[in-house]
């Protein structure tokens, strides 16, 4: 199962603070945009796989509930300075699957336009499942490699 402690579980990505978040953005989402960052929201969409991260200088997992400063504070709030990493094939990292989802171990994964992923459809593989999560009803944290 994934590590809901850290984002990033093995690999070295580029790591940068250098922009801001135009909406909430929450710590394991795929992220798009160098200056203004949201999630990435064109489902099946090709994308760099970048990544949300933690405020692990703080001590803090993504399980935690301070963040950033946001409606709800596991998200950076709109203007925040967002961590994000840039994730190399075979980098693995804890994201989140998308309600409604049924994933198998070794499945191909796509955005699923709202910052989580899902099964693929006809979109552009961009990480594979690490981990089987059976008939998701809620937000789901799981292990995945980027491609």
């Amino acid at each position: 199962m994934a590590n809901k402690r850290s984002v990033i579980l093995q690999g070295t990505p580029v790591v940068t603070e250098e922009g801001t978040a135009s909406a909430e953005v929450r710590p394991g989402y795929l992220v798009d945009g160098t200056v203004d960052i949201a999630h990435h929201a064109s489902a099946g969409g090709n994308t760099p796989r970048a990544v949300a991260l933690e405020r692990d200088e703080l001590g803090k997992g993504i399980d935690n509930t301070y963040q950033g400063s946001g409606t709800d504070s596991a998200f950076y709030a709109s203007g925040e300075r967002v961590k994000t990493a840039t994730l190399y094939p075979g980098c693995r990292a804890t994201m989140f699957i998308a309600s409604g989802q049924d994933i198998q171990a070794n499945e191909k994964l796509e955005s699923a336009g709202d910052g989580t992923l899902r099964a693929l459809a006809a979109g552009t593989p961009l990480f594979r499942s690490l981990d089987e999560v059976g008939a998701v009803t809620e937000l789901t944290a799981i292990r995945v490699e980027a491609f």
